[in-house]
């Protein structure tokens, strides 16, 4: 018999596979309720854009096919949508598949990655999987970025800086000074990529990439159709940077990793910006009604810009389960800075008010 773990590389068996969260219809059969809600994953819930659902009819044209090798018209639209070349775009199965592409084409064995903490775990994730490493620096007490700390960490071995702004999972948003600031006094030897999934619920003022970009060719965005497009399940995602490193990330990227779907379905969302603004404004209402009821409550929050927030419970953990016996499904995220913390999305009015009521009952318990 073959024993496999002795064939894995070194360094594979300290990893741990991503664990989902059970189906809602399995935890409905498993706690004996009728009525579950997700309120973890940070989704859409109001929808997406009708158009795009229609070209759906499109994909069925498309179905035995395979899909266009680089996504020609989805590129095409969002270029459009931006103001960019063609050129300047790649599409990937979601912003997990573009930051692995990233890693693939310039992260080794002997380069890292630097990310603020708390953040988005694939940044690590995916490069230990590389064989490489990312080492977290520590955001300040109210969550915000140190840009300082994080010049501080910069060797002659990082490549790559990750950024989300919205910050995953705290919701904070950083401004275009103290990011120019920081890019003005970075190698440009040292690429920066602002993960940007949630940007289009941002309240604040933040960098605008796209214009940066002009100004520093090792800056890079990633945008997704995950979150405020409400098209989770389609899997796709973009990266915008400078044409040179967008041909070599070509050079690592599988052909066809974006199904006709995706490229059909995407390319009609971003014309529909109306509804983008539309989802917003419930995203908005529903904050801050959640900001209203929490506050009731005496319970301390994150101020966000994204559709989610953390909320400071006390015993993080327990919240977490005593909300699932009610059909409520949160994230806990654990960690010594979060541990007393749950994160939850802003969900349908009815969702939101579930929630809520939910909450009260665990914590008066």
């Amino acid at each position: 018999m073959a024993d496999y773990k002795s064939l894995v590389w070194d360094g594979l068996l300290e990893l741990s596979a991503y664990v989902p969260g059970k189906p809602v219809k399995e935890l409905q059969r498993e706690l004996g309720i009728e009525k579950v809600i997700k309120l973890a994953s940070n989704e859409n819930p109001y929808g997406a854009s009708p158009k795009a659902t229609a070209a759906l009819k499109e994909y069925e044209k498309e179905i035995t096919r395979y899909p266009i090798g680089d996504s020609f018209y989805l590129r095409n639209e969002i270029a459009k949508f931006h103001n960019v070349d063609i050129d300047n775009i790649v599409c990937g199965a979601g912003s997990d598949e573009i930051i692995q592409l990233l890693y693939m084409a310039f992260l080794s064995t002997d380069t890292h990655v630097i990310a603020p903490s708390p953040s988005f775990s694939e940044y690590e994730l995916l490069a230990r999987s590389l064989k490489s490493s990312c080492r977290w620096v520590e955001t300040n007490k109210d969550f915000s970025i140190n840009f300082d700390n994080i010049l501080n960490a910069v060797n002659n071995e990082t490549r790559f800086i990750m950024l989300a702004n919205p910050n995953n999972p705290t919701g904070t948003l950083f401004g275009e000074k103290a990011f120019t600031d920081f890019m003005d006094r970075l190698s440009p030897d040292v690429l920066v990529v602002l993960d940007e999934a949630y940007i289009e619920f941002a309240e604040g003022e933040y960098p605008d990439a796209f214009m940066l970009m002009k100004k520093y060719n090792n800056l890079m965005t990633m945008r997704t159709f995950s979150k405020a497009y409400g098209l989770a399940s389609i899997r796709c995602g973009y990266l915008a940077a400078d044409k040179e490193c967008i041909s070599l990330i070509n050079r690592v990227r599988p052909p066809f990793n974006v199904n006709s779907a995706a490229q059909i379905i995407c390319a009609e969302a971003v014309k529909d910006q109306e509804h983008i603004k539309k989802i917003v404004a419930l995203n908005k209402a529903g904050k801050e009604y959640i900001y209203k009821e929490i506050t009731a409550m005496g319970l301390e929050y994150v101020k966000t810009d994204t559709n989610f927030m953390l909320i400071k419970v006390g015993d993080g953990r327990k919240v977490f389960d005593d909300l699932l016996k009610e059909g409520v499904i949160v994230r806990f995220l654990g960690g010594s800075r979060l541990k007393e913390y749950i994160r939850v999305s802003i969900g349908l009015d009815e969702e939101n008010k579930t929630f809520i009521s939910a909450l009260k009952k665990v914590l008066n318990n």
